[in-house]
């Protein structure tokens, strides 16, 4: 057993611990998606294959996707401090062993190495808003990670061609790994000093490895075959037989376990909370929207406007700052003005994504007014959606299990990355006629159905959770004329 939990803090410590997880939590996201502007360069000059080449993007994101929960149990269990600390200096060690890798086989294992750093930092970030703030601050902090967490997947595509361009010390692509170290060195020296050294909560029982195994086998098949060139039969059928075995063999484990008295890497109740499922099924519409369209866009804008990889970063410049600003502001909002952030949001999104439409495929460039006035108005969208998505979701989690629930979250996410990136694809292929455009609007449809989609799960969640606040306050207002009944008595 541990000491007495710290209760939390409301002084400028507790902003600052705030800060750093913040800044944690961006690198792990921002690094999902720097590299894809500079895939071309890197295969140029290390020589690889196409194949190879993919594995640099893919071995990141299928190591921290299926390691994000268990990554979230061992804090909840041991403390958000080392986990995070931990995970840290991992992701800042990888990141040099990218920087200067002599060959692609050495890239890709610092990349599957960044990608497990990724996967114990992250989780610590919401579990760590939980420990340092009292309940009354927490909801803007809450935004503020939603708003990360929209905002380097964003911010990636713009980030990998700007420090490409910069050059900086002449290391051309490789100062958007080498950029990491500093950063991770100043996380490592502050969060030492501002994180909360207790866990919020012993944990009993050993680690459920089992459970972490199968998970992570299941996860891995489900992000792995779509996030590599290709798509057919041979890759896809295997990858759903092995999702569905290794899944249903986690699930029966868990139940197992639980009945067994044990601990095990997800606990029932989170999903007691219906609106958390509703929730999670909402992430991985919403944010299969996001990174599908980052690439369907720059594929566009190459083949149809001729525009180099580097030049066609340069179309999320106005997107980005739209997207930052309106998360601010949502993460800022009132928490009941939620249903008008997350369904007047997704509106703003089709109407971006119906104005592309439009265009001629030459258009698609940053200097292109109507371009960039539609790009905007899904900059604002998606920056509406992100923070109040997932204070819609996270409201109400228990802060011994914020860790597992901060897992489950990124984990949709990677999961709609990896899956939207295929089927958005497809459509692309499916559709492309003589030119590319045609392909890019066939995607376009299929982005404003998800937005629609988005839309009506959100208002569902929300009606749940007013039901759910309406029951808690007849239980809690029971209780007190229970008490008072019983002190006259």
């Amino acid at each position: 057993m541990s000491g007495p939990e710290r209760e939390p803090r409301a002084g400028g410590g507790a902003v600052l611990a705030v800060c750093v997880l913040l800044v944690g939590e961006f690198l792990a996201i921002f690094d999902v998606s720097v590299v894809n502007v500079l895939l071309p360069v890197v295969q140029r000059e290390l020589g690889a294959g196409d194949a190879q080449t993919y594995l640099v993007v893919a071995c990141y994101g299928m190591a921290y996707a299926s390691l994000l929960v268990t990554g979230g149990r061992l804090g909840d269990r041991y403390g958000i401090r080392p986990l995070f600390l931990i995970g840290t200096g991992l992701f800042g060690l990888a990141s040099v062993g990218c920087g200067l890798a002599p060959s692609i086989g050495v890239l890709v294992a610092a990349r599957a190495a960044q990608g497990v750093g990724a996967a114990l930092l992250f989780p610590q970030v919401l579990a760590g808003i939980q420990t340092v703030l009292p309940p009354a601050r927490r909801g803007a902090a809450v935004g503020a990670f939603g708003a990360v967490l929209g905002a380097g997947s964003t911010l990636g595509q713009l980030g990998g061609g700007v420090l490409t361009r910069l050059d900086l010390a002449g290391s051309g692509w490789r100062s958007a790994f080498l950029v990491n170290v500093p950063v991770c060195a100043a996380v490592l020296v502050a969060g030492r000093a501002l994180l909360p050294g207790r866990p919020p909560r012993a944990g009993t029982g050993r680690p459920d490895l089992p459970g972490a195994a199968l998970l992570a086998v299941t996860v891995a098949a489900a992000v792995l075959p779509w996030s590599l060139p290709g798509s057919g039969p041979g890759r896809t059928v295997p990858a759903l037989l092995v999702v569905a075995v290794a899944g249903t063999a986690f699930v029966r484990w868990e139940r197992r376990l639980t009945r067994a008295g044990g601990a095990p890497l997800l606990h029932t109740a989170l999903f007691r909370r219906w609106t958390f499922g509703v929730g999670l099924v909402l992430c991985l519409v919403f944010f299969g929207t996001q990174v599908p369209f980052y690439v369907v866009l720059s594929q566009t804008a190459q083949d149809g406007a001729g525009l180099s990889p580097l030049a066609s970063a340069g179309l999320y410049a106005g997107l980005g700052t739209a997207f930052l600003a309106a998360s601010v502001a949502a993460g800022r909002a009132d928490p009941r003005r939620a249903v008008l952030l997350t369904t007047c949001g997704p509106a703003l999104m089709a109407v971006g994504y119906l104005g592309l439409s439009t265009l001629r495929a030459d258009q698609l460039h940053p200097a292109d007014v109507p371009a960039t006035v539609f790009l905007v108005l899904n900059g604002l969208g998606a920056g509406a959606v992100a923070p109040t998505l997932i204070r819609f979701v996270l409201t109400g989690v228990d802060a011994p299990l914020s860790g597992v629930a901060s897992g489950l979250l990124a984990t949709a996410q990677q999961i709609a990355n990896s899956v939207g990136v295929m089927v958005a694809g497809a459509l692309f292929r499916a559709t492309r006629g003589p030119d590319v455009l045609s392909g890019f609007h066939g995607a376009l449809w299929y982005f404003t159905a998800l937005a629609a989609v988005t839309v009506t799960l959100a208002v569902v969640v929300a009606r749940g959770q007013e039901g759910e606040r309406a029951r808690r306050e007849a239980v809690e207002t029971a209780e007190a004329v229970g008490a008072v009944g019983r002190s006259e008595g």
